[in-house]
C-alpha cells in the first residue's frame, strides 16, 4: 500500500488521516466538500491494523462497489 494516495484512497484511524491524489479526484464546483472522478470505481477494500477488527480483504468486486462507507468522527 502506498502512503501517497496514488491509485488508492487511504483512511487511517486514530487521528483520522486521509490520503488520496487531489489531482485525480477534483473538487466539485457546487459542493466544495466533495471530490470525485467520473470514471474511477472502487474495486477492493482492505481493512487492517486494528485488533478489534481482524485483518480483512473483501476481495476484488466483479464490477464496482456501489455501497456507502460512512465514517463518524468528532
Amino acid at each position: 500500500m502506498s502512503e501517497d494516495g496514488s491509485n488508492e484512497i487511504i483512511i487511517k484511524g486514530g487521528s483520522c488521516e486521509l490520503y488520496f491524489d487531489h489531482d485525480v479526484f477534483t473538487q466539485d464546483t457546487v459542493n466544495l466538500k466533495k471530490r470525485s472522478h467520473a470514471t474511477k470505481n472502487i474495486k477492493q477494500i482492505l481493512i487492517s491494523g486494528d485488533e478489534e477488527f481482524a485483518d480483512h480483504d473483501t476481495g476484488e468486486h466483479s464490477t464496482r462497489f456501489t455501497g456507502t462507507i460512512r465514517i463518524i468522527y468528532n
